[in-house]
């Protein structure tokens, strides 16, 4: 019976801390409030591409260039690219692949917001990574 109880109590502790790492699903978010994170970041858009090739379960994704100033395009300070996806499951799927190490080291961190997962990758200026950090946190990104 305690190894029940001990068994269950762990199960709900596993589920409570996969809930906790990402955003509400029930919120909705889009492209252009990643480009608004952008912005508030303080950071300009220096090139914006739709992309064709997408993850597994992707509807639309979207890449954005991003510097503090876009002097030089052939170098930005961060590359940002947002994902939609149908459905919560997919997007968690999305989420858990890049940071399970099926990625190579350094290639960036990412976030959910909505049905969204956003990235930011390439090589990045650190200051850049931490404006965007706190403008998606301001919009709820987890």
């Amino acid at each position: 019976m305690r190894r029940a109880v001990t068994a269950t109590a762990l199960a709900a502790c596993a589920l409570a801390a996969a809930a906790c790492g990402r955003a509400d699903s029930s919120q909705p978010a889009s492209f252009a409030d990643v480009r608004a994170a952008i912005a508030d970041a303080g950071l300009r858009v220096c090139d914006e591409t739709a992309t064709d090739a997408r993850p597994p379960g992707a509807t639309e994704e979207h890449r954005w260039d991003v510097a503090a100033s876009c002097d030089d395009p052939d170098h930005p300070d961060a590359v940002v690219v947002a994902t939609a996806y149908a459905g919560e499951g997919d997007r968690n799927a999305a989420a858990l692949r890049f940071e399970s190490g099926l990625h190579t080291p350094g290639q960036g961190v990412i976030w959910t917001l909505g049905l969204l997962t956003v990235r930011v990758s390439g090589d990045r200026d650190p200051a850049a990574v931490d404006a965007l950090t706190g403008a998606l946190d301001d919009r709820g990104a987890k």
